[in-house]
């Protein structure tokens, strides 16, 4: 099953004037080897700093910030097309931003999305509402997020697949984990190492817990569960992977097996569990994140739909 080469990459861009752009850097070293072109897209909501004089019209407010933001996102893609990558840049009043970033996305359809990743603290994702989350939730696109702005030269990509979809997880997801991985490889150079984690950790009164298994039963389900992932890997044309086999919770085990092998990116999918609500997407994904100091790149099944409406809030004043 072959995989799609990258041919538009939208940069999440939290603030335009930030020194540091990681995100930008990373997604210019992904298109300098996939030939992508790239849109820097930032959202903003708060319209600082106001101009003096102060217009009392709210969208020449509104115009005043959107100009200065672009200027801003011109300056940073000034060294990309000096080095002859093709860069767009889309400033937008909209909110919150990781939805704007989901309606860009549903309007321009790009094949990627990348975005920095900070580590959270429990109090700060307790009282903010984080672009993270809402992206690893909304984004209908696969979303790079990256930690550091070096790319390895020979990338090492972790995948984490299910083919015995234990948690019910659409048949579908794995064949995608796996192109996106193969895509990275083809692009970027790499080699791929795949992981299984068997989740130990779901609860059950005690008179529904299953007799403990036997080694000859644990040996069967491993001939298994390696019989699936030889399948899913010949399917998808990967010849030759790593593959390890774990048991636990499965956001504790990717942590420390991308550590272990010194992963650069961990692919991995978002899903909803058990059929319930939005709100379950990702839960492993955004502890995974907060927890690995490699890029995380998030996917989602062939047939999700975002809850994310397609028009933006209207200003107060737009309403009356």
């Amino acid at each position: 099953m072959p995989s799609r080469s990258w041919k538009s990459i939208l940069v999440a861009v939290r603030d335009p004037g930030a020194r540091k752009q990681i995100a930008i850097r990373k997604a210019a070293r992904i298109a300098t080897f996939s030939g992508a072109r790239i849109t820097l897209f930032h959202a903003f909501s708060t319209p600082f700093p106001l101009p003096v004089p102060m217009p009392t019209d709210p969208a020449a407010i509104l115009r005043f910030v959107a100009k200065q933001r672009r200027e801003q996102l011109l300056e940073l893609a000034r060294p990309l097309r000096a080095d002859g990558i093709n860069v767009q840049c889309d400033v937008v009043w909209d909110f919150p931003p990781a939805h704007a970033i989901v309606r860009h996305v549903l309007d321009s359809k790009p094949d990627l999305v990348v975005a920095e990743s900070h580590r959270h603290t429990r109090l700060g994702r307790w009282f903010l509402a984080n672009s993270d989350w809402d992206l690893i939730r909304e984004c209908p696109c696969p979303v790079w997020f990256v930690k550091h702005e070096r790319l390895a030269k020979k990338s090492h990509i972790l995948t984490a697949i299910d083919p015995t979809h234990a948690h019910a997880k659409p048949s579908g997801l794995d064949d995608r984990l796996l192109q996106a991985a193969t895509s990275v490889v083809r692009q970027l150079d790499g080699r791929i190492s795949l992981i299984h984690i068997t989740d130990t950790t779901q609860t059950m009164p005690q008179r529904f817990l299953p007799r403990p298994a036997t080694a000859t039963e644990s040996g069967s389900l491993q001939a298994v569960t390696r019989q699936a992932i030889g399948r899913l890997a010949k399917r998808n044309d990967i010849a030759e992977a790593t593959l390890v086999l774990r048991n636990g919770k499965p956001a504790d085990e990717l942590i420390a097996c991308a550590a272990e092998l010194k992963a650069n990116l961990l692919v991995m999918g978002a899903v909803s569990r058990s059929g319930l609500s939005h709100f379950h997407i990702g839960n492993t994904a955004e502890a995974v994140i907060d927890g690995v100091t490699c890029d995380v790149l998030v996917v989602k099944p062939r047939q999700f739909k975002t809850a994310v409406p397609r028009k933006r809030p209207k200003l107060l004043a737009e309403s009356r």
